[in-house]
């Protein structure tokens, strides 16, 4: 496994105002239970955060980039099932008690997470009920968001899927750009890399997309929206809730 970068710079996070939607949300009492086990670590391009099958150690809720969450057979190799950004977090296993990943969970586009102990985050969930049932609201949306993007894989086709992925990746970073390459499109559909190269060229000469060596650009994202089929607009509409919940500014530090 990777090691992940452990670094608490206030600099490069901004002067340490929380991004993710599911700290963000906590109410301040809440949130004050967590800060001060959270650390930032820097999430690296092929990090294995955690294994299949293997012990979580820690959960991460994500500020930047995009983790992917993957089902693995030695015979087909890997698809994602379920992407995690700033909307979510890494470690659901400890949340629900089981300690062990279901899933092995990579870091497709690089970023930063907040940092807690699976011990830590532990203790605090079953101390404090308001903050357990606060992040069990995640895992909800998780598991719908599984369920959706296995029904997207059987029954719609590559280019669908496809502005369906690129469209959640948008919404999960800053900026416009997705340092993003074909075969990695490829692997996480589940597809050969031929149908999603097609798929991109008919994009970017729609005007949709723009691309360059190991990056795309989405150029109109409405536009991309036309292209992809209903699980964009479903997956959008349950975390509209998530959205829609009181944002704070929480610090790392105790300003």
């Amino acid at each position: 496994m990777l090691k992940i970068n452990d670094r608490l710079t206030e600099a490069r996070h901004k002067d340490g105002i929380v991004k993710n939607a599911i700290l963000a949300t906590l109410q301040p009492a809440s949130f004050e239970q967590l800060r001060p086990f959270l650390k930032v670590v820097d999430l690296k391009r092929n990090a294995v955060i955690h294994e299949a099958n293997k012990p979580v150690e820690s959960v991460y809720f994500i500020e930047s980039g995009i983790i992917s969450r993957v089902a693995r057979t030695q015979g087909d190799g890997s698809v994602e099932v379920a992407m995690v950004g700033r909307y979510g977090l890494v470690g659901v296993s400890v949340l629900l008690g089981t300690m062990t990943a279901l899933h092995r969970s990579v870091v497709q586009i690089p970023g930063q997470a907040l940092r807690i102990s699976a011990g830590d985050l532990q203790t605090i969930v079953n101390r404090e009920p308001v903050v357990r049932d606060h992040l069990l609201r995640y895992v909800h949306l998780l598991l719908t968001l599984k369920g959706q993007v296995s029904l997207c894989n059987a029954k719609h086709d590559i280019g669908q899927r496809l502005a369906r992925w690129l469209l959640l990746a948008h919404e999960r970073v800053e900026g416009d750009e997705l340092p993003v390459t074909h075969d990695l499109l490829a692997t996480m559909l589940g597809v050969r890399r031929p149908g999603v190269s097609e798929s991109l060229a008919n994009l970017e000469a729609s005007g949709i997309l723009a691309k360059s060596r190991g990056m795309l650009k989405v150029v109109n994202a409405e536009a991309l929206k036309v292209h992809a089929c209903e699980c964009h607009r479903i997956i959008g509409d349950k975390f509209a809730a998530q959205r829609a919940l009181p944002h704070f500014e929480h610090r790392l530090d105790a300003r």
